[in-house]
């Protein structure tokens, strides 16, 4: 038998020529290595932003900021469970409301108000309020701000029902408002008062002042086993309510006096072929140039499919209590719109996960979708800010 060790001698003298080259290779690399500078940007890009809440059961909650103009994504925002969100009139600050757990599964439980300064994305200050604050999915009219920007008003629900009320100047919690069989909060265009719905079909309007509170009850206005309405509300141009009932009625409510009054009751789906009601979290929003309140619909309505997503939007005049538009808009169950004579609607997509941007085609409002990211995942609440 013939040996095979100059075979073996040969292949390892191939081997250290191999390495001795690579070594050679990569030593010249090295003298040409330029490592990557990372860099962190002091503010997000100017300009209009949307931002997203993704409200988590599970983990940190997250609010995700993009560019209006191209859905560039900004940045995001990080909090504790079940996040609630709402912005400072004046578009700087972004108030947020979360839970933080010690132990997780037992043990105590933080509820905190945290702030952040929006062209920075950074926190600049938290307040820690009573737990008792409601623990939901994002939502709106569960955290709010008061029309000056000195007061917000956060939701209480354990289950009794109470507002907590903070001083947003001295950062300290300054009250707690029972509200018994009332949800939602709803301030007022002026002054530290808000609204709120109860379970008698009335709004009840409490003036706040320090730890002192004052309250008035309206006359019934909506009927909760026909016609129950969504927390979620919009502010018009001429500072009146509206809110939104699950069979697409909407209640025009003037809260300006001292109790909240019905004006009048619009039957926007009415006389219309299916059965078309509104679904999802955020179902209206309102664009004020345009005097338009948008609506997400879905067709085939029954009872408890107030949260399905959408078929369609539909843009409703308001000056001319009818509807102006109906646009293919599938599997919306949050929207936000911008103010302007050329409204942009954003919309959170239940099915995708996504953010979808609807613009309108021509003179009049027939929305076609132009752009959608996938950054965020399922949500349930979100606002357009205007550029500061």
């Amino acid at each position: 038998m013939k040996s095979t060790a100059p075979v073996h001698r040969a292949a390892l003298a191939a081997l250290l020529l191999g390495f001795t080259g690579a070594a050679a290779l990569a030593a010249d690399k090295a003298d040409s290595f330029e490592p990557e500078q990372v860099t962190m940007e002091s503010a997000i890009d100017p300009g209009a932003n949307v931002l997203v809440n993704q409200a988590s059961w599970d983990g940190a909650s997250r609010i995700h900021v993009f560019n209006q103009d191209d859905l560039k994504y900004q940045g995001v925002l990080s909090m504790g469970l079940t996040s609630q969100f709402e912005i400072s009139p004046d578009g700087s600050r972004v108030y947020t409301l979360s839970d933080y757990m010690e132990r997780y599964t037992y043990g105590p439980v933080h509820s905190v108000v945290q702030i952040f300064d929006l062209e920075t994305l950074t926190p600049v200050a938290e307040i820690e309020v009573p737990n008792k604050a409601v623990k939901a999915i994002g939502m709106n009219q569960l955290i709010e701000v008061s029309a000056d920007g000195k007061r917000l008003y956060v939701q209480n629900a354990t289950p009794g029902t109470s507002v907590t009320v903070v001083d947003l100047d001295s950062r300290e919690v300054v009250s707690e408002v029972p509200t018994p069989g009332c949800y939602g909060i709803v301030p007022a265009a002026s002054g530290h008062r808000f609204t709120t719905l109860c379970g008698g079909g009335t709004l009840q309007t409490f003036d706040v002042s320090g730890e002192e509170y004052a309250h008035t009850t309206s006359d019934k206005i909506f009927d909760v086993d026909e016609d129950a309405l969504y927390v979620d509300a919009v502010r018009t141009k001429s500072d009146k309510l509206v809110f939104t009932s699950f069979n697409g009625n909407l209640y025009i409510v003037d809260d300006s006096g001292d109790t909240p009054v019905l004006e009048r009751k619009l039957k926007v789906a009415e006389g219309l072929d299916g059965d078309w009601a509104p679904g999802g979290y955020g179902v209206t929003t309102y664009n004020a140039a345009t005097d338009t309140v948008f609506m997400i619909m879905h067709d085939e309505a029954y009872e408890g499919s107030h949260k399905d997503g959408s078929d369609e939007i539909w843009a409703y005049s308001l000056a001319d209590e009818a509807i102006v538009s109906r646009s293919a808009a599938p599997d919306l169950i949050a929207i936000s719109v911008t103010q302007g004579e050329t409204p942009v609607i954003y919309g959170s997509n239940e099915m995708e996960e996504t953010v979808d941007v609807y613009r309108a085609e021509g003179d009049g409002f027939d929305f076609e979708k132009t752009a959608s990211d996938d950054h965020v995942g399922w949500t349930t609440s979100l606002s357009v800010v205007a550029s500061p």
